[in-house]
């Protein structure tokens, strides 16, 4: 018995799926901190317009790169400064998604009888942690390519 457990256990997990989660990483948020303290404030504007049209979608990273490489504040920028833009663009709807993200956890439904309203509550919460997950791989494989050029960056967005 002790020798067919384990290959019950084996033979199981050949069917099995999991999510794998991306949480952000922690220079992504000290970047973003950083960078909202120095940044020009139509910068700002820029990033905080685009995270709150982003809302509740996904985020595609080039046609986002590519909408604001059209934006009259960074046409003349170079594209490690629009690509600075865009990392933090995305965190700022990786913060929005934390904030409703909690919204929806304090005002689920408190009762445990199977509802509309509660399997309504779960699917959004279930799609807004896939996003964050998207969003913050991407924005930790752009903070890897940003990485030694991040204080320059900010200094050109000032």
């Amino acid at each position: 018995m002790k020798k067919f457990l384990p290959l019950l256990f084996l033979a199981s997990s050949f069917d099995a799926s999991a999510q794998v989660n991306f949480s952000m990483p922690p220079e992504a948020n000290s970047f973003y901190n950083n960078a909202m303290q120095k940044i020009k404030p139509a910068i700002k504007n820029i990033i905080t317009r685009n995270a709150y049209n982003l809302k509740g979608r996904q985020v595609n990273t080039d046609s986002l790169f590519t909408q604001l490489q059209k934006e009259t504040v960074l046409k003349n920028s170079s594209k490690e400064n629009v690509q600075a833009v865009t990392v933090l663009i995305m965190i700022q709807v990786s913060k929005n998604a934390d904030a409703d993200l909690k919204n929806l956890v304090i005002n689920m439904p408190k009762n445990k009888v199977p509802n509309e309203t509660a399997e309504n509550a779960e699917s959004k919460v279930a799609s807004i942690l896939a996003n964050k997950s998207e969003i913050a791989e991407s924005v930790s494989i752009a903070m890897k390519r940003m990485l030694p050029t991040q204080e320059a960056l900010l200094d050109n967005l000032k």
